[in-house]
């Protein structure tokens, strides 16, 4: 038997993710305006209230852009990824980023930081749908509903649409508001269960 509970709620917590790229062939120079790039990067996410530990530089890597066998430029690229957990500055923060020299590829994501209660809460309304239709299923036959002999639950799900994120992934998905990461929006949790159960006479 399966069943589904779902919740709209208010983010939280946001995530950040971001490339700064210089293709200047000179390798000194282009460390130098990447490391620069980092610095102010990091100083406009501390303005805005992000913690030290929640600004991690991922990648860093040099590599030649080709077209065939001919090198076109040289890239320099770091990938950068920032946890917000104070969201009113949001839009701010975002509107900076989108505006910084040598900054690409933003992406954003939004999630709850009580995710495991709010999964927690849905798994029970989901379980108490699933006997229900069971016991209206049961009684429709003559029958009389027994024990559940095995549960099991599908991945906490994020029906909002994603900006650079994918939307599916294991218990709760951060996914962005619709279209634009200038925007927090609510967002709608799905919690879906299946349920085998005894049927006695």
């Amino acid at each position: 038997m399966n069943a589904a509970a779902n919740l709209h709620v208010m983010p939280d917590v946001g995530e950040i993710d971001f490339e700064i790229v210089s293709l200047d062939p000179d390798l000194e120079a282009a460390w130098k305006l990447v490391s620069e790039r980092l610095e102010a990067s990091r100083a406009l996410l501390a303005q805005h209230g992000v913690a030290v530990e929640d600004i991690s530089v991922q990648d860093l890597l040099r590599r030649p852009l080709k077209q065939g066998d001919t090198v076109q430029a040289i890239e320099t690229r770091a990938a950068v990824h920032a946890t917000v957990r104070n969201l009113e500055g949001w839009t701010a923060l975002i509107q900076a980023l989108m505006t910084m020299p040598h900054v690409e590829s933003l992406a954003v994501a939004f999630s709850r930081s009580d995710a495991d209660k709010i999964e927690a809460e849905l798994v029970s309304q989901a379980l108490g749908a699933a006997r229900l239709k069971a016991q209206n299923i049961a009684r429709g036959i003559g029958a009389r509903l027994g024990a559940a002999n095995g549960v099991a639950l599908a991945p906490l799900k994020n029906l909002s649409n994603a900006m650079g994120l994918a939307t599916d992934g294991p218990r709760y998905s951060p996914v962005s508001a619709p279209g634009d990461p200038l925007l927090v929006t609510v967002q709608k949790l799905v919690q879906g269960v299946d349920v085998i159960y005894r049927i006695g006479k």
